[in-house]
């Protein structure tokens, strides 16, 4: 009779236990689904364009009928012209936040920049160009000084005000080779500062930088100050 009881409880516990593994499964399941809306949610931009939650609701509904849907019906066809009248309505107004945003970021930076210029133009060594950029010379170079013709090969290491990283030959590993013309002003109004062999410290205000608008997404932001420590190795 315990034998028996052991065995029932045994299938019992067992039956439990696979019941809530398939639970378990199914709801990881309905969170990767799940996941999949909040990709195409922001993949698109959808979420950055201000739809309530009655238009949301209205465009769930939208998504289900287009998964059973082989073709778009000539009725939904015929909505195209105002669907595309409030894409753009609600992508300008995206667009206008979005510069909104980095105007005040620029101005936030830029005041950061103006004290922090203010301090570094009192450091012994550091001096101004005429342009507006500082600079240090660390170590002097010997030979020609690269001019805005030219091609350089160099080691550089870039940083905003606040220590933060943002690119770095250095710390790739490999030195890069730019046309003087083909970067940003005060980098390369810095480098005619020096010679091969030579180091230099550059510091960049936004204006010869990437102004208020640098890449999306990247580390300099709006208004940023860069900072670039650089060893010339060669005039190609």
């Amino acid at each position: 009779m315990v034998a028996l009881f052991s065995t029932t409880f045994l299938l019992a516990h067992a039956s439990i236990a696979q019941k809530e593994k398939k639970a378990l499964s199914a709801n990881a399941d309905q969170e990767v689904y799940e996941a999949i809306g909040v990709m195409i949610s922001h993949g698109s931009g959808l979420h950055k364009m201000g739809f309530d939650s009655v238009q949301q609701r209205a465009i769930l509904r939208g998504l289900t009928k287009g998964f059973n849907l082989d073709t778009i019906p000539p009725q939904i066809e015929a909505l195209q012209p105002k669907v595309q009248a409030v894409m753009m309505e609600k992508m300008q107004a995206v667009r206008e936040a979005a510069q909104a945003d980095q105007a005040k970021a620029a101005e936030a930076n830029k005041v950061k920049s103006k004290e922090f210029f203010a301090l570094l133009a009192n450091q012994k060594g550091v001096q101004k160009d005429p342009s507006g950029f500082f600079y240090e010379i660390l170590q002097k170079g010997k030979g020609v000084t690269p001019t805005m013709e030219d091609t350089v090969r160099l080691h550089y290491h870039g940083t905003l005000i606040d220590g933060t990283v943002f690119d770095s030959s250095v710390d790739r590993g490999q030195p890069a080779s730019f046309p003087m013309n083909g970067v940003i002003k005060g980098f390369s109004g810095g480098l005619t500062k020096t010679q091969v062999g030579g180091k230099i410290r550059i510091y960049i205000p936004s204006e010869l930088g990437y102004g208020d608008n640098p890449r999306p997404g990247g580390k300099i932001k709006p208004g940023d100050t860069l900072i670039f420590e650089c060893e010339l190795l060669e005039i190609l």
